[in-house]
């Protein structure tokens, strides 16, 4: 393990965390860190190690070969073996980083359905955690409290959004930003999904409904004693029976 090669090295030159912490231009802590195996050395203190101390860099990576650097060796070959290890390193985060990023799309997350839309008038929220929506983690943007996951009760926003569809809800009170997308609003205790219009001219909401059989729902904020902008539609789920 290297932490334990940078400790032996320590030892070898006969220096405490701090002195060594002073010639690498890092926090005493920051040794004692790495020594414990908490934290990796980054490639900068690797390489600057290698030049103050005539530290092995092969040695210090891998654990192979001398600790020390042969004095025969040449300027051009110290360099071109610094180059070749440090290529080495990079290829290895690139890997460590494509490994992640796959873990983290791969991870599954269990949203809970926590109540109706009405995709027609507004009807109240009741909740309930019996059910979950399952999305993989790598497609929510931002943090998981930004979302609320909510079952379809109606058919006005058919054919793209149908009864009995789970859709999840990204969370914004962004009216002109939102605007022209579908979103979910609370109207005076009830909530609906519909595509949000703004009529800056009238002062007015306009709610569209998909479905050419519902008519535009024009809203007076001044008229309501509740008008809420939950936010916008991010993903549905649909289960084909």
């Amino acid at each position: 393990m290297i932490n334990r090669r940078i400790r032996a090295l320590r030892l070898s030159l006969k220096v405490t965390q701090t002195a060594l912490a002073k010639k690498l231009n890092v926090k005493p802590s920051a040794i004692s860190q790495i020594e414990s195996g908490k934290i990796r050395p980054s490639v900068d203190t690797m390489l600057l190690l290698t030049r103050l101390c005539d530290v092995n860099l092969h040695w210090l990576i891998t654990g192979k070969g001398p600790m020390w650097v042969d004095p025969r060796d040449s300027r051009k070959k110290v360099k071109d073996k610094l180059k070749e290890v440090r290529n080495f390193i990079n290829s290895e985060l690139d890997t460590l980083a494509r490994s992640r990023e796959q873990d983290r799309w791969s991870e599954t997350l269990d949203i809970p359905v926590t109540g109706e839309i009405a995709a027609g008038p507004p009807v109240e929220n009741f909740e309930t955690y019996m059910e979950f929506l399952t999305i993989r983690r790598g497609m929510i943007r931002g943090v998981l409290d930004d979302y609320v996951c909510l079952r379809v009760n109606g058919n006005s926003m058919e054919p793209q959004v149908c009864n009995n569809d789970l859709v999840l809800i990204r969370q914004s009170q962004d009216w002109k930003q939102l605007s022209g997308q579908i979103c979910a609003l609370r109207i005076d205790g009830g909530i609906t999904l519909k595509r949000l219009l703004l009529d800056d001219k009238e002062k007015m909401i306009v709610l569209v409904s998909l479905n050419d059989e519902y008519q535009p729902i024009l809203i007076k904020p001044d008229e309501h004693q509740d008008i809420t902008l939950i936010g916008s539609l991010f993903y549905l789920m649909r289960k084909v029976s």
